[in-house]
C-alpha cells in the first residue's frame, strides 16, 4: 500500500500506534534503498498473494501477511 499509494494506514491493523510509526520508518527506508538505483512500481496482481509467510523482498517484515507484487525499473546504470 505505501508503494502504490503513500498509504501507510493498514500498518495500525495488527501493530500499536509506535511499532506502526517504526514499522512504516523501515519500509520508507527500504523502498528509498531501492530507489537509488531504479524505480518501484506496482506490478502484475496476478502475481499477488493474499497471504504468504515468505519474507517481503522490499522491506523484509519476516511477518505472515499479504505480499503485492512490484517491479523494480532499473536506471541501467553500472555500478
Amino acid at each position: 500500500m505505501i508503494i502504490a499509494n503513500d498509504n501507510a494506514s493498514g500498518l495500525d491493523d495488527s501493530l500499536s500506534e509506535k511499532e506502526a510509526v517504526e514499522r512504516e520508518q523501515q519500509i520508507r527506508e527500504a523502498i528509498a534503498e531501492i530507489q537509488r538505483e531504479g524505480q518501484i512500481a506496482v506490478g502484475d496482481s496476478n502475481r499477488d498473494y493474499e497471504f504468504s509467510v515468505s519474507p517481503c523482498a522490499c522491506c523484509g517484515t519476516r511477518l505472515a501477511g499479504q505480499r503485492n507484487h512490484c517491479v523494480i525499473l532499473s536506471s541501467g546504470r553500472e555500478s
